[in-house]
């Protein structure tokens, strides 16, 4: 009988997970697709960079661009870092963006396209805004509860949104 209780309770114990555990951490940030309008891609020499950004700024000018793009935190925050590039060429690409939470004002598409960094080397591509003419941003609040999907974004590099700077 006690070696039928211990081989129970044994079984019982080797059963059990981890209960009532709290749930790994999710990492707050949104993402989706990025949309490339077909036969729009500019020469390879013109895409020095190509970013997602979200701007907790709006409206922009170039002296709010270059604070918030190396502010201690940033303002403006770029995918998937200073120094890479989204996949070129491509038809569309998916992408998940991981920030603090905050209202991000301003959400879209970063083309780099000179070695120097100033506002005349940087060009908006594409938006997350709505279908108006122009279209308008739509902010995208980010919360420390979750993860934000479907912020998809389209880019057509000869009919580029009106530029904020």
């Amino acid at each position: 009988m006690k070696k039928h209780l211990a081989l129970a309770l044994a079984l019982l114990f080797l059963s059990c997970d981890h209960g009532l555990a709290p749930l790994p951490p999710i990492e707050p940030g949104f993402g989706g697709t990025i949309y490339f309008e077909k036969e729009t891609w500019p020469p390879a020499d013109s895409l020095v960079n190509l970013w997602v950004f979200a701007s907790q700024i709006f409206p922009l000018d170039s002296e709010k661009v270059f604070q918030g793009l190396f502010s201690n935190p940033p303002a403006i925050y770029l995918y998937p870092a200073f120094d890479k590039n989204l996949p070129l060429f491509g038809d569309s690409v998916s992408y998940a963006f991981n920030l603090p939470p905050a209202t991000y004002f301003y959400v879209g598409v970063l083309q780099r396209t000179a070695n120097d960094i100033n506002v005349r080397s940087l060009k908006v591509v594409g938006m997350y805004g709505t279908s108006d003419v122009p279209p308008i941003p739509i902010p995208v609040n980010v919360t420390d509860t979750g993860f934000l999907t479907g912020i998809d974004l389209r880019v057509n590099f000869r009919k580029p949104p009106p530029q904020p700077f």
